[in-house]
C-alpha cells in the first residue's frame, strides 16, 4: 500500500479565500477499493510537548499523509499527477533515494514553520513521482498549487484574489491544459464555486462544492475540509456509497 499508492491516487483539491481574507482548503480523495479503504481511514494527531503539532487523514498502516494541517500555520493536500514510467519512479525511490510523495507532506507538516517555508519544501525537495501539492495558509493570498516534477517545480499557481482568482481547483491534470471529457471534475467544481460566490465560501459551502457530481464520484473515499487558522474545524467525512 505504501508504495503502490504513490502513483495511483486520484483527487480533487480546492483552496479558496473568502471576501474577508480567510483561507479554506478542501479535498476529495478518490481511489479504487473504496469499500476497503473506507474501513481503514482515520484522522490522526501527532503530539509534541502535549500540543497537537500536526494532524491529517490517512489509512491504517500507511506511513505518509495526503491530507493534513499544521495548526495556525498551513494545510496541505496531494493529488496524483500522471507522469513518467514506473521504472523511473523506482529509480528515483531506490537509487536516488528521493522522498516518497506522501512522506514529504508529513515531514513538511512536522518541520515547516509557515506557509512560505512549506511551499519551498514541497516545491524543491526531490520526490519519487510527479504530483500536485495544494497548500493553504492563514493570511490573505496564502494559497498555492504546486505542480511537481521529480526534481523540482514545473509550475507554481498562487491565489490572486485582487485579480479575481479567489480560488484554485486542482484535479489530476495540469491546470494550463484541458481535462479529458471523461474525467472533467474541474469544470464542475469551478461552476459550483462561481455559483457559491466569494462572499459565501465557508466550511459548509466548500463541502457542498465537493459533493457536486462528478467531483464526488463512485471512487471518492473521503472528503476533508480544513482551515489552518481554525484548526479545530478540521473534519473528514466518509463518502463510500454516496
Amino acid at each position: 500500500l505504501n508504495f503502490a499508492y504513490e502513483s495511483t491516487a486520484f483527487c480533487t483539491s480546492i483552496v479558496a479565500q473568502d471576501d474577508k481574507g480567510n483561507i479554506y482548503h478542501g479535498r476529495n480523495l478518490d481511489y479504487d477499493f473504496v469499500d476497503i479503504l473506507s474501513k481503514i481511514t482515520l484522522d490522526v494527531q501527532f503530539i509534541k510537548g502535549g500540543q497537537v503539532a500536526y494532524q491529517g487523514t490517512t489509512f491504517l498502516g500507511y506511513v505518509g499523509l495526503w491530507t493534513g494541517q499544521s495548526p495556525h500555520k498551513f494545510t496541505i493536500s496531494g493529488d496524483e499527477r500522471d507522469g513518467g514510467r514506473w521504472w523511473e519512479n523506482a529509480i528515483a525511490a531506490f537509487l536516488n533515494r528521493n522522498y516518497p510523495v506522501s512522506w514529504l507532506v508529513r515531514d513538511t507538516l512536522s518541520e515547516a514553520e509557515d506557509f512560505q517555508a512549506a511551499v519551498l519544501r514541497l516545491a524543491d525537495i526531490p520526490i519519487i513521482a510527479e504530483v500536485y501539492y495544494i497548500v493553504g495558509g492563514v493570511s490573505p493570498k496564502e494559497g498555492m498549487v504546486i505542480t511537481r516534477n521529480r526534481r523540482g517545480p514545473a509550475d507554481l499557481w498562487p491565489l490572486d484574489p485582487l485579480g479575481g482568482a479567489w480560488f484554485r481547483v486542482e484535479t489530476n491534470y495540469d491546470h494550463w491544459t484541458t481535462p479529458p471529457p471523461f474525467d472533467d471534475r474541474r469544470t464542475a467544481a469551478i461552476k459550483a464555486l462561481n455559483a457559491t460566490g466569494q462572499q459565501n465560501i465557508n466550511f459548509d459551502t466548500l463541502f457542498k462544492v465537493l459533493s457536486v457530481k462528478p467531483v464526488l464520484n463512485n471512487n471518492t473515499v473521503y472528503t476533508t475540509v480544513m482551515s489552518a487558522a481554525l484548526p479545530d474545524r478540521y473534519q473528514t467525512w466518509m463518502r463510500a456509497g454516496e
